[in-house]
């Protein structure tokens, strides 16, 4: 009897030691190079997923329709001087691109210039979806630690994908760092923290890309400008760094990042920062567990899911090209009347 249960217990430990290993192609284009990553969780691993079979049906209905090859991702390839261009000026570049100006972003507000570029990365055939949990599934929440965002790279239909458990101010500087790398033709798996030493991948990609980044957010002359504006007597950096965020719409760290990087403060300030935003974030989340409102179903739900993906698949399932199944599945409802609560609600129609 000892005999066998001895040859049960080593045959369970042989097939543990040999699950295989799940090849996630996206995690070899990660940022940073930690321990973490390399074992990605249920949740990130069935997030990208997620968004690859959108990004897969997307992109083939595209073809379908006679879509050319998306003009933004990959732009840069066309550029016959692209080595010879400064930091700024790919920044414009990009900006042109979109259709936006220097300074597009400042004095509007917490949500509007995420929102505001969100806006224009979709006319320009960017997907972007957000969510801070898997799917519907309340009880698995996406750690903002284990990873911000991604970007999916594709010729037809190319996605970024933003963990929304981050503020809007945080998740802008994410939404800007993966349009860099679509800008470029690469995905990545943007897993920093905005931290002042990273073991990078790439230092020279990651590096160039946050630069950039940071050129789109806070262009130089305006914020250098903002700075002197805001100088004052008692000489409080971490106020003014906290004040000036706010004008670009932008998260205080990346705001002291750019400080510390155009040599105006020293890096000190950013470790009071970091615990002055450490402080708030305690605050903040012993303040949300105590509040009892929540929004709208389908208005979280709307919020989260790409406006034009929506179309597509809805202007899809009614033409009889996809089955109203695929349909469902591809925008996470259940049922008929899922799906059309949450078209509606992307429209800004109401429901009787």
């Amino acid at each position: 009897m000892g005999f066998l249960i001895s040859v049960r217990i080593n045959y369970r430990i042989c097939l543990l030691q040999n699950i295989p290993k799940e090849e996630i192609p996206l995690l070899k284009f990660r940022t940073i190079n930690n321990y973490e990553i390399e074992h990605p969780s249920r949740d990130l691993i069935d997030t990208i997923a997620d968004m690859e079979t959108k990004q897969d049906w997307l992109s083939n209905y595209r073809q379908k329709q006679g879509f050319p090859k998306n003009n933004f991702y990959a732009f840069s390839r066309h550029i016959n001087n692209i080595s010879q261009l400064s930091d700024p000026q790919k920044a414009q570049n990009i900006l042109e691109c979109l259709d936006l100006s220097i300074g597009w972003n400042f004095k509007k507000g917490v949500t509007k210039p995420f929102k505001k570029l969100r806006q224009h990365l979709n006319n320009v055939g960017i997907t972007v979806m957000t969510n801070g949990q898997v799917g519907n599934n309340t009880r698995r929440p996406l750690d903002q630690n284990e990873f911000r965002a991604f970007a999916l790279a594709d010729d037809y239909a190319p996605l970024i994908f933003i963990n929304s458990n981050d503020s809007y101010r945080a998740m802008l500087f994410s939404l800007v760092h993966e349009l860099v790398h679509l800008w470029f033709g690469t995905s990545e798996l943007f897993n920093a923290d905005l931290k002042l030493e990273n073991n990078y991948i790439n230092s020279l990609t990651e590096q160039g890309v946050n630069q950039i980044s940071e050129e789109i957010i806070f262009p130089k002359e305006l914020f250098l400008q903002l700075w002197r504006q805001e100088l004052t007597d008692d000489d409080n950096q971490l106020q003014q760094v906290l004040d000036i965020s706010k004008k670009f719409g932008a998260s205080p760290l990346s705001t002291g990042i750019r400080s510390l990087h155009l040599n105006l403060i020293p890096q000190k300030v950013i470790g009071q920062l970091q615990d002055y935003l450490q402080d708030e974030y305690d605050h903040k989340k012993k303040a949300n567990k105590e509040s009892s409102g929540a929004p709208k179903y389908y208005v979280v739900r709307a919020s989260r899911i790409d406006h034009n993906f929506v179309e597509d698949v809805n202007r899809s399932a009614k033409s009889g090209q996809t089955t109203y199944t695929e349909a469902f599945e591809l925008l996470n409802v259940k049922n008929n009347n899922g799906f059309n609560k949450l078209v509606n609600e992307v429209r800004g129609e109401k429901d009787d």
